[in-house]
């Protein structure tokens, strides 16, 4: 294998793929990438059975040809390099690398247990790539950390033909995102792993139209593709929560704030709790004052103006979920809603959280902390 590529276009097209591989690959040939030339391309793929990324550059080959080497290591090579372009040349196991007055010898990896990359489904449908990343980061950061149970981990994606809705949740907030998009009649529904979708979103955030392909077969596998570009991901396995139907139909009882105000305060005070504990939000028909509580080294409190439609209201709420949801509100203002809990009309229900436009295609439930006096 022999070829000579752009360096600039090179670089890009292997942090790509590197961003897709697994922190943790089953097998030592999983951290690596296959690069592959022939007819004036060059593809360069990873795979680890779970995740795939594959993208296609222009190149002037010499000799078609193929191998697989350390991915990270490459893409750290290529970046630093001073040439414009960079030649590759495989002599038996050893592929060398050369640009400007730098060369770089590194050793081919066993190709053995290499699996072979998934074909891509065929696409379901489009939607604006920044439009998607946006929702994901709106949606995701309320997934689940924990891998005891992997559904929550996982962002759930239902499509029909005009609409995508991203659902998140942890059993303490649950955040819902819908958009437009242009898809099949078909509607599907898959959850794919948060850590997963964020990476890809980001990865295709400046890509114009982003492709999202859901599979039909046995593997349940949902692939994204923007140009030269592709990822495909499997799905996670299991039944998500019925946690739409939480959301109250509507809520007479809510707050509307300045979102930064609520935002910058809650900063403020957190900074003197333990990052899991609660502050103490009291509603009134003027103010919000929050309040630190429990601290034994220091205390806080701070004011916002606020309007109040109902009878004033306290809740004890976690300020980094919080803030975690005016982060995805998209306005100068939040609303904070107010519910009753069904089970226990001593305990408080959840806050709903949206812009307070009449646009709630954002919408975020958390649950409240029990009061502490």
């Amino acid at each position: 294998m022999k070829f000579q590529a752009d360096r600039e276009v090179l670089s890009d097209a292997i942090s790509f793929v590197v961003r897709m591989l697994s922190p943790k690959p089953q097998l030592p040939q999983l951290s690596g990438v296959m690069i592959s030339a022939k007819d004036n391309a060059v593809v360069l793929s990873v795979f680890d059975y779970e995740v795939s990324a594959k993208v296609e550059i222009s190149a002037a080959v010499d000799q078609p040809g193929s191998v697989l080497v350390q991915a990270r290591l490459l893409a750290e090579i290529v970046s630093k390099l001073p040439g414009d372009t960079v030649s590759f040349n495989l002599s038996e196991s050893r592929l060398g690398l050369s640009s400007g007055s730098s060369k770089f010898t590194l050793s081919a990896m066993s190709t053995t247990d290499y699996p072979d990359v998934p074909a891509m489904p065929t696409a379901s449908g489009k939607v604006s790539a920044a439009d998607f990343a946006h929702s994901v980061a709106q949606v995701a950061i309320a997934a689940s950390k924990e891998e005891v149970t992997p559904v929550l981990t996982a962002v759930m994606i239902s499509a029909t033909a005009k609409d995508l809705t991203l659902v998140a949740t942890d059993r303490f907030r649950v955040a819902v995102k819908s958009l437009p998009w242009q898809g099949a009649a078909t509607e599907k529904e898959v959850l794919i792993p948060a850590r997963v979708l964020q990476e890809i979103a980001k990865t295709f955030s400046h890509q114009g139209d982003l492709e999202i392909a859901f599979s039909a077969n046995e593997r349940d596998l949902v692939g994204f593709s923007a140009g030269s570009k592709s990822v495909s991901t499997a799905t996670i396995k299991g039944k998500y929560p019925a946690v739409l139907q939480l959301f109250p139909a509507q809520s007479e009882h809510f707050a509307v704030l300045k979102t930064s105000d609520v935002a910058d305060a809650t900063k403020r005070v957190a900074l003197v709790v333990d990052r899991e504990k609660p502050l103490r939000y009291k509603f009134t028909e003027s103010e919000l004052s929050l309040e630190s509580i429990g601290s034994d080294v220091a205390e806080a409190s701070e004011q916002v103006p606020a309007s109040l439609s109902g009878e004033e209201t306290t809740v004890s709420l976690r300020p980094q979920f919080l803030s975690d949801a005016l982060s995805g509100v998209d306005s100068q203002n939040v609303k904070i809603a107010f519910t009753q809990n069904p089970s226990n009309p001593n305990k408080p229900g959840p806050v709903l959280i949206t812009a307070a436009n009449s646009d709630n295609n954002y919408k975020y439930l958390l649950q409240p902390n029990l009061l502490v006096s």
